[in-house]
This record gives C-alpha cells, sequence and structure tokens, in this order.
C-alpha cells in the first residue's frame, strides 16, 4: 500500500545557494548568445563598434560561471565528487547530468571566444569606427579600437600580461570564419545551458511542483538569461567605452526590450498559470503575499522595471544632450547590476514560494 511522503519546501531543502546557481548560469549563457550575435553582426556589417558588446558578452559568460557553479559546489557534501558528474553520469535523460556536460563545453568556449575577440595583434574588432561616437578618444584609440587605456586590455596591461596574452590569441586564432563557426557550436551548449537555467529546478513530468510547470517557466528564464546578460554586456562595455556610442546604445535599447518581454512572461505565468494547472494557485499566491518583497519589489520592480526605465532613459538623454557622459555611463552600469541582483531574486522567490506535491512510495 502507497503511502504520500511530503519533504520539506524547496528553499529549506536546498538553500539560497542552488538559486543563486540557477540565476548565474542563465545570465552567463544569455550573455554569450547576446555576445555572439554582436560577434556576427559586426562582421557581416563590417562595424567593428559591435564587438565591444561581444567581446563583453563572452567575458560575462565567463565571470558568471566562476560565479555560479563554485556556489553550488560548496553546497554539496562531497563538492569533489560533484566535479566528476561528467565522467560518472550517463543518464542523458536527466537535466542533471545533461547539464554537467553542456556547462563544462560551454566554459570552454566563453575563454576561447573571449581570448580571441579581446587579445592579440590581429584581433576581431580591433578598428574602431570614430564616427560611433563612443571611440575617438585620440588617434592612437580610433585607430585600434581598445587601447590599453581602458576596457579588459587595460586591465591586462596594468599586470603585465598584456603580451602574453596577445601572443597566445594571435597564436591559437584560427580564421574568421573557422573561429565564428566554432562560436555558433559553442552558442549550441550556451543555449543548452539556459534551457537547463529552468529545467534545473527538475519539475519532471510528475509535475510535483506546479509552480515550476515548463510551459511557463522556460520563457521567464529563457528571455530573463538573454535580457540580463545583453543588459551586463552594456554595462560593461559602457564602462570601457566612454562616452557610450550609439552601437552601444541600440543594444541598450535591445537588452530594455528583452527585459520587457521578459516582465510580460512573468505577468503571464502569475496570470495564466493558476488557471491552466490549479495546483499551481497557492504557490502564486505565496508569490504575491509572503514572499511579495522579494518577488515583487525586488524581481519585478528592482530587476525588470527600473533597468528598463535606466537603460531606455540613458539611450533618451544622450541622444537628447540631456544627460553627460558620466551620468549615462552610470545608468547603464546601475541598470546591470540591478538585473543581476533581480534574476537572482527571482530565482529565489520561485524556490521559496513553490510547493511539493506529495509523492507516492510503495510500502
Amino acid at each position: 500500500m502507497p503511502v504520500e511522503v511530503t519533504f520539506e519546501l524547496p528553499y529549506t531543502e536546498w538553500g539560497w545557494k542552488v538559486g543563486f546557481y540557477v540565476a548565474m548560469i542563465g545570465i552567463a549563457s544569455g550573455a554569450y548568445l547576446m555576445g555572439y550575435i554582436a560577434d556576427i553582426l559586426s562582421q557581416k556589417r563590417n562595424e567593428p563598434s559591435h564587438g565591444q558588446v561581444a567581446q563583453y558578452g563572452y567575458l560575462a559568460g565567463i565571470l558568471g560561471m566562476a560565479i555560479g557553479p563554485p556556489v553550488l559546489l560548496s553546497h554539496l557534501a562531497t563538492p569533489f565528487r560533484a566535479l566528476m558528474l561528467p565522467m560518472t553520469m550517463t543518464n542523458l535523460g536527466s537535466w542533471m547530468a545533461l547539464g554537467t556536460y553542456l556547462i563544462a563545453g560551454f566554459v570552454l568556449g566563453a575563454f576561447l571566444m573571449f581570448g580571441w575577440t579581446a587579445f592579440g595583434t590581429e584581433r576581431p574588432h580591433r578598428r574602431a569606427v570614430a564616427a560611433d561616437g563612443g571611440t575617438d578618444h585620440g588617434t592612437a584609440r580610433a585607430a585600434t579600437g581598445d587601447s590599453t587605456a581602458n576596457g579588459i586590455r587595460g586591465v591586462a596591461s596594468r599586470v603585465g600580461l598584456l603580451d602574453l596574452l596577445d601572443t597566445l590569441a594571435d597564436k591559437t586564432r584560427p580564421s574568421e570564419t573557422v573561429r565564428l563557426g566554432i562560436g555558433a557550436v559553442f552558442g549550441v551548449l550556451a543555449a543548452g545551458v539556459l534551457v537547463y537555467s529552468a529545467m534545473a529546478y527538475g519539475s519532471g513530468p510528475t509535475e510535483r511542483v506546479a509552480l515550476w510547470d515548463p510551459t511557463f517557466l522556460l520563457p521567464v528564464k529563457i528571455l530573463g538569461g538573454l535580457a540580463a546578460g545583453l543588459t551586463v554586456a552594456v554595462g560593461f562595455a559602457a564602462i570601457a567605452n566612454r562616452p557610450v556610442g550609439r552601437t552601444i546604445q541600440n543594444y541598450s535599447l535591445a537588452a530594455s526590450g528583452l527585459l520587457v518581454a521578459t516582465l510580460v512572461a512573468v505577468l503571464a505565468a502569475i496570470t495564466l498559470l493558476p488557471e491552466q494547472l490549479p495546483a499551481a494557485e497557492p504557490a502564486v499566491e505565496n508569490l504575491l503575499s509572503t514572499h511579495a518583497t522579494l518577488f515583487v519589489g525586488g524581481a519585478v520592480v528592482g530587476g525588470l522595471v527600473v533597468p528598463i526605465l535606466l537603460s531606455v532613459g540613458a539611450v533618451v538623454g544622450q541622444r537628447r544632450g540631456a544627460l553627460s557622459p558620466a551620468a549615462a555611463t552610470g545608468a547603464y552600469v546601475a541598470a546591470a547590476a540591478l538585473v543581476v541582483v533581480g534574476k537572482v531574486a527571482l530565482a529565489l522567490a520561485y524556490l521559496m514560494a513553490a510547493e511539493f506535491a506529495p509523492l507516492p512510495l510503495p510500502m
């Protein structure tokens, strides 16, 4: 005779580290994918100014993966055993197994694509377009597009690694066609990581956690990862390229559009999910009541609405001459910081508000 076993709430079982991990890998994979799109546009349109967003999209991918997975490993009792999962788990029907393979490949790809675009005397996108408005700081900068004064190359120069990194990049970088082809392969892995950032919650066919229904969870997580990733890439590019030029401004508007789409997906989830799946109604109520500060205040207002206003406002203010370059840069950076906080808040809210359905076990 089967008996029902009700586990503790997901948050008390997993803690905040799982939610933080899910948010970070979503941002990282979204940043890579948007960076790769910028990389393609730079080549197709012969506009090197797109390369700044590409370069910092890849960098955001690296940073997200450098933060998220170690936090998750610190949550586990045997972290070193977890590192062996790609070699010990063969159940490719499990997202836990698939995720480890996808993440391992994605990290390698993010490092390669970032190194090939950021370093080397023959690196792509090295010639800036002065007309962009954010790259004409003197003859040397206009000629190279990324001098050792600003950006990641400036950091490498100050620590004495620039020459070594330039040499390594030049010796390993393939032709542009091959490089972009390799980037596309790793882009498939990045897309897999983005999907995994939603499916890692493990709603599965049993629907034991109705709030995590993939029909609504996938759009929220995918759009949120792309939006946050592009916003972070724009924030990095804004710091490295002051005053911010028109190309980066356009990417900021694109990020705003993705943030709006994410907001619509979130509102659709809390509105339509209880109608489609009545078992999710208590969890949605949790989001709007018990965890309203985290969900409504942190995720929706702080992580979506305010970054949209900052990103659009900075672009409009720059183009109308109402904002100084420093104020505009501050707005782009603030939007990037807020979307990261909001993405983490959303992941935690989805954990804390969820409820396990009882699990029948044979006796």
